[in-house]
């Protein structure tokens, strides 16, 4: 309300004589409320979310499931204030959780390397251990799905320095010890024209395989045993377990007897997977079950 607009409603009071004075007065104390009041408003209708604003706005979508929108509150935060490292980690997590393992297209592919652009930033930025090793996971798990196995490993193992006692990234290293070994395996047989079924037999070949393949076959049994002694019910460690006393068993054609003991601790393995699995499924009913 402009000075004219008060100045031409005090005339008009003034004309009006039935209006006694202190009537007038205090209606123009009313006045001058109602333009402050107005005036503060719009200051405050005109106000631009501070970083804090966008940052708890992206909070809020987060928890709603609204990663793309999460992660719009996260970037303008940054833009607001780069320093914000929090703002970062939540949009680096933003990104992730948009990310669809296994969808090979540009668009899918550009989300992981963003996430992981984002969390490489915050690690280069002075981050506490907790924050460091919340970059460094999501960072070796993105690598792993986009089969960027050297880099998975790098991070995993950052990741059992940060934290050794997480199950899950020694399960992790133990599952690629395994893909590596079979992918030698399954080529070498492949060269030798033998199906799966067949064993290799030529004692040479055997020896070339175990060169190739006995440090991963050993390095994995050692790490998902370790995963197991942090979770002993993981079945999913049990089932690599079977696969990589298999592996060890493909290259000791030359050596019956540990062929044979190793088939067997395989076998022992598989049965452990099964009863672990049925544990697991029978246990939620076990609790809910009426007392």
């Amino acid at each position: 309300m402009t000075k004219d607009t008060i100045h031409q409603f005090d005339t008009g009071l003034r004309r009006r004589e039935a209006v006694p004075q202190f009537c007038y007065q205090f209606l123009q104390i009313i006045l001058l409320v109602l333009a402050f009041t107005l005036a503060s408003a719009s200051v405050v209708f005109a106000q631009e979310p501070t970083a804090g604003d966008e940052l708890h706005a992206g909070i809020l979508a987060y928890q709603f499931s609204d990663y793309p929108g999460a992660a719009r509150h996260f970037q303008a935060a940054l833009e607001l204030n780069p320093n914000l490292k929090q703002a970062r980690l939540f949009l680096a997590t933003s990104y992730a959780q948009q990310y669809i393992a296994g969808d090979e297209s540009a668009a899918n592919v550009a989300l992981a390397e963003q996430a992981m652009d984002e969390f490489t930033k915050v690690l280069n930025d002075d981050p506490t251990e907790q924050e460091r090793y919340k970059c460094v996971v999501p960072i070796a798990s993105l690598s792993f799905n986009l089969k960027r196995f050297d880099q998975a490993r790098e991070y995993y193992r950052k990741a059992v320095e940060l934290n050794p006692e997480d199950a899950h990234n020694y399960f992790m290293l133990g599952l690629m010890d395994w893909t590596e070994a079979s992918q030698v395996r399954s080529k070498t047989r492949s060269e030798m024209g033998l199906n799966e079924s067949a064993m290799i037999s030529d004692p040479a070949a055997c020896a070339a395989l175990r060169a190739k393949n006995q440090k991963n076959v050993e390095d994995g049994i050692l790490r998902l045993q370790k995963a197991l002694e942090l979770q002993p019910s993981d079945s999913d460690a049990m089932a690599y377990m079977n696969l990589l006393y298999r592996e060890r068993a493909e290259y000791e054609c030359d050596d019956p007897e540990a062929r044979k003991a190793d088939l067997k601790t395989a076998d022992e393995w598989v049965d452990k997977a099964v009863a672990a699995k049925k544990g697991g499924a029978e246990k939620p009913a076990a609790d809910t079950a009426p007392k």
